[in-house]
């Protein structure tokens, strides 16, 4: 099966739309990466959470961000910018612990800081380059932008470059374009495959190859459900990308609707009892931004 999947995903890689994730390998020493590769964040301290984009933004692409978790004995957040060097070409253990100087001091790397206002749990940033080669952003609660950075060279491909600094604890990368996906709870929800009989049902809960090795990559464990399908074999980086590219199940060739992501209940074998389905992910409510806060220590 796998040399048949394989066959039927050899041209994945060739998609002309590369989903924009977090650069998996380069990366500040600090940082963690979700799976899903949307989501980075710093484990400790305030700096050593520089990360990249996998691949080139094209000029007026928008970068966007949501500001997941933040720090408050810290001052300061994100900083963001581009770099003309290819971040597979870079190595880990000689990224600088800040973005801004050091790194832009390397060369082939602009940066800037992004206002403290702008650095509350729930703001969504989006950040591009002009023609010009003028760095702007905006976040959500605005309508304008503003002038981060110039000067960028826009002739040669450029990479996203985000320092999670100082405030800011977590990111996760928006990307309107990303198909839909669901998370259910296996102890408490139910799969509702919108048109599949009870029997089909009952298959996926009695023979699921969830949390067995992923028929696609074959490092990854399954940990996702292509609807209306129920076919389960594949983990959900995978099952990302085959929605990118053909938008077909490489074993039914059904066109698929949605992907269900399974909780880590369901990959420790729990048996399941599915009850009702939860609503898509939606980004958190905004907060108010406390300006108010002492921290225990400020970097410089």
């Amino acid at each position: 099966m796998g040399a048949f999947v394989s066959t039927l995903l050899g041209g994945l890689v060739q998609d002309p739309y590369i989903p924009l994730v977090f650069h998996p390998d380069t990366k500040g020493s600090q940082i963690i990466l979700e799976e899903s590769e949307y989501i980075a964040t710093r484990a400790a301290t305030f700096h050593d959470g520089i990360v990249f984009s996998n691949r080139p933004i094209h000029v007026n692409e928008k970068v966007t961000l949501e500001i997941l978790k933040e720090d408050d004995r810290w001052f300061g957040g994100l900083r963001l910018g581009f770099t003309s060097e290819h971040p597979s070409l870079m190595d880990s253990r000689d990224l600088p612990p800040f973005a801004c100087p050091n790194l832009v001091k390397q060369g082939k790397c602009w940066a800037g800081v992004l206002p403290d206002e702008y650095v509350g749990k729930g703001t969504i940033v989006r950040f591009w380059v002009n023609r010009k080669g003028c760095v702007f952003f905006r976040v959500d609660h605005e309508s304008g932008s503003h002038l981060l950075l110039k000067d960028v060279p826009v002739k040669r491909p450029l990479w996203a470059v985000i320092d999670i600094y100082g405030r800011t604890k977590a990111v996760q990368l928006l990307d309107p374009s990303r198909p839909k996906i669901c998370t259910y709870e296996s102890n408490q929800l139910e799969l509702n495959t919108a048109g599949q009989n009870e029997s089909v049902c009952r298959n996926f809960c009695e023979g699921s190859s969830i949390g067995k090795e992923c028929v696609v990559c074959f490092y990854r464990k399954a940990n996702t459900v292509m609807l209306p399908c129920c076919h389960a074999y594949f983990c959900f980086c995978c099952s990302t990308r085959i929605l990118y590219s053909s938008g077909c199940c490489p074993l039914c060739r059904q066109n698929v609707e949605k992907v269900l992501r399974v909780s880590a209940w369901a990959e420790k074998g729990i048996p399941a009892k599915w009850l009702e389905e939860v609503e898509d992910s939606q980004p958190p409510p905004r907060q108010k931004l406390n300006r108010a806060h002492a921290p225990e220590t400020s970097p410089s």
